[in-house]
């Protein structure tokens, strides 16, 4: 499993303190804000394909379609009476792992020996902007929009299942780079109570970085990754659950 970094711990930390140092701050002139927990998906580009994928007749493989992660998050929104729109503060992370298996390709006297190919892909996105909601009933539509600090690791590794019995790495690569970019989203709250709500939550966000070659070829005995490093995109567009609660009481 991939490991959440000391700096997306440390700003997860600073999140959560903010919202609370906010929520008993004077009354006189009450900040108002909330912090919501985010559950679902983050589509991504080919670039980040992990299942198997076509195989082409010069056992090049090819992604064809972009991949989907699922991805956990936190939304912070800080401002004040007056204040045409309030400071956010996001943390995004996404993971997926997925297998790769190669057949034997047949040659005559050389051969490709079957393999399986274990990839792993985690993206973290922290990000600072602004928001602004508008409260109409118990219903609460808001859009947002800032920058982003992204990072992406990617790890392969090819087993050969031949060798032992649960098989063995014979090769891999991992990367991982980090990259300014920006967001914009949005979403949907409906109140279920003074101060708790639920909805649903996009996001669309952009970066671009540097990763490993996804591209595997097969070679006498074994199949090995291309050693280069392309640009590629890790942002995406995000879909998900959202649930928090405000403060202070949001009919206040």
């Amino acid at each position: 499993m991939a490991t959440r970094s000391p700096l997306a711990t440390r700003s997860l930390l600073v999140a959560i303190a903010l919202a609370a140092l906010s929520g008993v701050a004077g009354a006189a002139d009450r900040p108002f804000g909330s912090i919501d927990f985010t559950l679902g998906y983050k589509h991504m580009s080919s670039d980040w394909m992990l299942g198997t994928p076509k195989i082409t007749a010069n056992t090049d493989t090819s992604a064809e379609t972009g991949p989907t992660q699922p991805g956990l998050g936190i939304e912070t929104t800080w401002g004040r009476p007056g204040w045409p729109v309030s400071i956010a503060f996001d943390v995004m992370h996404s993971y997926d792992d997925g297998l790769q298996h190669f057949p034997l390709v047949n040659l005559g006297v050389d051969s490709v020996y079957a393999a399986n190919v274990r990839r792993r892909a985690s993206t973290l996105e922290i990000g600072l902007g602004v928001r602004r909601a508008w409260m109409m009933h118990d219903w609460a539509p808001y859009l947002g929009a800032g920058g982003n600090w992204m990072h992406a690791t990617l790890i392969d590794q090819v087993i050969d299942p031949a060798i032992g019995p649960t098989g063995a790495v014979v090769g891999g690569q991992r990367g991982h780079d980090s990259a300014f970019g920006y967001w914009v989203g949005g979403g949907l709250e409906r109140r279920v109570g003074p101060r708790c709500h639920i909805g649903l939550t996009f996001r669309v966000s952009r970066a671009k970085l540097d990763a490993p070659d996804t591209r595997v070829v097969g070679e006498v005995p074994h199949y090995r990754f291309v050693g280069t490093m392309h640009q590629v995109e890790a942002g995406g567009t995000h879909f998900g659950l959202v649930m928090g609660w405000a403060f202070p009481d949001s009919k206040k």
